[in-house]
């Protein structure tokens, strides 16, 4: 093998393969006095070093901690390990792809042996976004992009328009929510290679799906994080209950991270990222690494010729986070909400408490006002002016910008046993339910078997190697919700936890396919016929009967989607009561009379 150590000008860092079979490779180690690179060959669990060769650390100031060097007849799959300061091993920072995990060696992948076919792909307009939200490993039974694939009709059928998958950074062991990721470049090798994700993001642009991918940079997973190792990669100030956090004072820290969002939707074609978490990334540079991330994101989605997303996670209303900052950059497109979806539990179990948030029964007809609970206290553990809620004044437009679901990986996973809405109410109660979410002037997203009622639960699963971190997160999830009865719930490391977590095992209820995918079809008309939006719509609340109202007008008079959500009829309710007009929508027979408990009606006149 010929060897040439590189100098002069700033690299592009990882293993870059070039032509004629060379391969470049450069990584960021400021904490090293020395690098080599390691050829390795596996055969079996068995592997040994085929060669070895030295980094140059390269001289200039712009190129400071950054060795590197070019490798000829180093062709992609080649597996290839960082050796630091003639001691240990560790995978590559910037590694493309993990074949054996996040402590064996990194593989060199062509990122153009793909050829894609979604040239013509224009994206999906915000507005008409209806997200499905699904974790690969469980969503078919292969757990594989493949598998997935196979169910693009089913979503179609339904009426999807995006797909956003839980995050698909390289987690330690076999079966992992996602949020534990440490190769940030790398797509988890349990759901398929690299190509093959490429093939399910180009068939979705195919039938028509944007594709979003959730990505956690707020903190790295505990496991396999040899960040470190090669420099100051964590914050000496900032943590967070779930890992190290990022040291985003330091530019190359920040490059890693700006360098992972444009990598997405670069080489992956993916049409947006829903950011994790966004109130645990904590910074005091003069620009905020989220306002650096936006703009970045902006900057370059406007050379695309597909529309893209930028979600953030927060939570918390900000009138600034889905429009223009202070400093004029674009902030996010859209952010979660959830206060509707909490309520809406509250209100069908009572007892149940799936958030440290605090809610009341009587929160839902704020949340269906305002997609917010700015009167409940806010026990989320982070800074005060963090958690700060503003109550909005005259406009709601920002409604239109927030993605709300009646169900989340969150809400059902933070379940001991990770039940569903209708397993911890009744599927009537899901029936009557789901139009506040899914006619709601927002974004709506459902989770993963939501629309099928299936009966496959979505536990809390993480498969660490490390005996001690296995034991230490079986524990910490029940010190999280120490109201909940643990009892008869499989610890996350289980594998039962996530076996019994693929979707297409569970029992499925054709009817509330059939719903959800009349609601779904309702939702797309009244958009195109302009009635379905902010300007055209009020509600209407009466807690003495547990009827919650969406009130739109629309061209044939006033339509109104009449929901009872109560688990016992506290007080009759007949429709004539209510002026109806003519019935469009019933979720119960239509042969039986009056509103009771866990019922819709949908009229219009």
């Amino acid at each position: 093998m010929n060897w040439k150590q590189d100098t002069g000008r700033r690299p592009q860092l990882g293993a870059i393969l070039l032509s004629d079979g060379k391969t470049q490779f450069s990584v960021w180690a400021p904490s090293a006095k020395q690098i080599d690179l390691e050829i390795i060959q596996r055969r079996g669990q068995q592997e040994h070093v085929l060669s070895t060769h030295p980094l140059q650390r390269l001289a200039s100031d712009q190129n400071e901690g950054i060795y590197s060097g070019t490798l000829e007849n180093c062709p992609a799959d080649s597996l290839y390990r960082f050796k630091l300061n003639n001691n240990t091993s560790r995978p590559d920072p910037r590694s493309r792809f993990q074949p054996f995990g996040v402590h064996g060696p990194s593989q060199v992948i062509d990122p153009n042996s793909y050829h894609w076919n979604d040239t013509s792909w224009k994206g999906i307009a915000k507005q008409d976004l209806v997200v499905y939200e699904l974790h690969v490993g469980s969503f078919s039974e292969e757990g594989t992009y493949n598998g997935a694939l196979k169910k693009l009709g089913q979503l179609k059928e339904l009426g999807i328009t995006a797909i956003e998958l839980l995050p698909l950074a390289q987690c330690p062991g076999k079966w992992n929510w996602g949020y534990d990721g440490v190769n940030y470049f790398a797509p988890s090798n349990n759901f398929g290679k690299t190509n093959e994700l490429k093939a399910f993001v180009d068939a979705c642009h195919q039938a028509g799906f944007a594709v979003l991918i959730d990505v956690v940079y707020n903190h790295v997973g505990p496991e396999g994080n040899y960040l470190s190792e090669f420099g100051p990669y964590r914050s000496k100030k900032f943590g967070t209950p779930w890992g190290d956090a990022f040291a985003f004072d330091l530019a190359p820290v920040r490059q890693y991270v700006i360098d992972n969002v444009l990598f997405w939707i670069e080489e992956y074609h993916f049409d947006g990222l829903r950011l994790d978490a966004v109130h645990y990334m904590f910074d005091e540079c003069e620009t905020h690494i989220l306002d650096e991330i936006r703009a970045t994101f902006k900057q370059f989605s406007t050379s695309l010729n597909f529309q893209t997303h930028l979600i953030g996670e927060s939570n918390i209303y900000d009138s600034e986070l889905v429009g223009d900052s202070a400093g004029g950059n674009p902030n996010y497109d859209a952010i979660w909400s959830d206060c509707l979806m909490h309520s809406i539990y509250k209100t069908g179990a009572p007892e149940l408490r799936l958030t440290d948030r605090h809610y009341e029964q009587a929160d839902i007809s704020q949340a269906l006002e305002h997609a917010y609970v700015f009167s409940t206290p806010n026990a989320i553990r982070v800074t005060p002016e963090i958690r700060t809620q503003h109550h909005p004044q005259g406009d709601r437009r920002y409604i239109e910008s927030l993605i709300m679901a009646l169900q989340t990986h969150d809400s059902v996973g933070n379940h001991p046993q990770g039940k569903r809405i209708h397993q911890l109410t009744s599927l009537n109660f899901q029936m009557a339910a789901a139009p506040l979410i899914l006619l709601y002037p927002s974004i709506p997203m459902i989770f993963m078997g939501e629309e099928w009622a299936s009966d496959a639960p979505f536990p809390f699963f993480a498969d660490f190697e490390d005996q001690g971190l296995r034991q230490a997160v079986d524990q910490g999830r029940r010190n999280e919700y120490p109201h909940h009865d643990w009892s008869a719930s499989p610890l996350p490391s289980d594998p039962t936890a996530f076996t019994s977590s693929k979707s297409q095992l569970g029992q499925h209820q054709q009817s509330m396919f059939d719903w959800y995918q009349q609601l779904l079809a309702f939702r797309k008309s009244g958009l195109k016929e302009g009635w379905l939006c902010i300007d055209n719509w009020s509600t209407e609340s009466d807690a003495a009967s547990s009827v919650h109202q969406l009130i739109y007008r629309h061209p044939q008079g006033e339509l109104r989607v009449c929901t009872r959500l109560a688990r016992e009829a506290v007080k009759p309710v007949l429709f004539e009561e209510l002026g109806v007009g003519k019935i469009l929508f019933n979720s119960k027979p239509k042969t039986q009379t009056g509103l009771v408990a866990e019922h819709c009606l949908i009229w219009v006149g």
